[in-house]
């Protein structure tokens, strides 16, 4: 009797675990973010504590759960610290492959755009209209940070509209490999000029395109939309080039007069 309860225990666990990892790998649960607590989760699952606690100890083990000081189970980064790792530290060094990456994202946000608009449901244009809200808040009050947080924001959610979960995880592999870029591209974008309504008024055009139903136009926004990012980028890259030819320039002539 006993050693029944043990193994009927034991599969209780690995069925609570099987739907805590499909919410993980379906971005329910997103990188980073905590778990509901136990109580509520045993309580969902109408389960005791012990049965749940082996579930998480069983997802932390697949390194897919952590906890950290102060209690609490946090989906871990594992689950895309493959892909992001090794390009995090290329694009650091290497900035040529900007390019790469904005074509690759060219490519995939297209065909995102394009599934999403045969897709999605209202709940995700709901989520796309959060987004876009917060983004517009964050250019009027010219906060890049949160400029960032809601354009990576925007974009995954277009990409959970798709509903398919290998492109979801890999857009947000993507997208967050890119958060402290976009960051920066957001930044040298707005030393070249004002470019916040015409962005806004790029994300609206995709967002209307998806809540149409129109994948072909869909897909052309998403398109338009990176190519005007890349220009603006190279604009910028261009201008800050000149910057800091003239500043040398500058430095020079101020060190030959002093040599007189």
């Amino acid at each position: 009797m006993i050693e029944r309860k043990r193994i009927s225990a034991q599969k209780l666990s690995e069925q609570i675990a099987e739907v805590l990892e499909e919410r993980i790998v379906g971005g329910v649960y997103a990188v980073g973010e905590r778990l509901p607590p136990e109580r509520q989760l045993a309580a969902e699952f109408g389960v005791s504590r012990p049965p749940l606690r082996d579930a998480l100890g069983a997802l932390a083990a697949r390194q897919l759960l952590h906890s950290r000081p102060g209690g609490g189970h946090y989906v871990s980064e594992y689950v895309q610290s493959d892909f992001m790792g090794a390009w995090q530290g290329l694009l650091g060094r290497h900035e040529y492959l900007r390019d790469d990456v904005l074509d690759f994202r060219r490519s995939l946000e297209g065909t995102l755009a394009s599934l999403a608009a045969q897709r999605r449901t209202d709940e995700d244009l709901a989520r796309m209209g959060f987004w876009l809200a917060e983004l517009e808040a964050a250019n009027m009050r010219r906060q890049v940070e949160k400029q960032s947080q809601a354009d990576v924001g925007f974009h995954q959610s277009i990409a959970e509209a798709a509903h398919n979960i290998l492109f979801a995880q890999l857009s947000g592999s993507l997208l967050r490999m890119l958060h402290q870029h976009t960051q920066q591209n957001l930044a040298n974008m707005f030393r070249v000029a004002d470019l916040k309504p015409e962005l806004m008024a790029q994300h609206y055009a995709l967002f209307e395109a998806i809540k149409k139903r129109q994948p072909h136009k869909a897909a052309q926004m998403a398109h338009a939309h990176i190519d005007f990012v890349e220009q603006s980028l190279k604009q910028a890259a261009e201008q800050q080039k000149r910057s800091e030819r003239a500043a040398e320039l500058a430095e020079h002539d101020r060190q030959r007069l002093r040599g007189r």
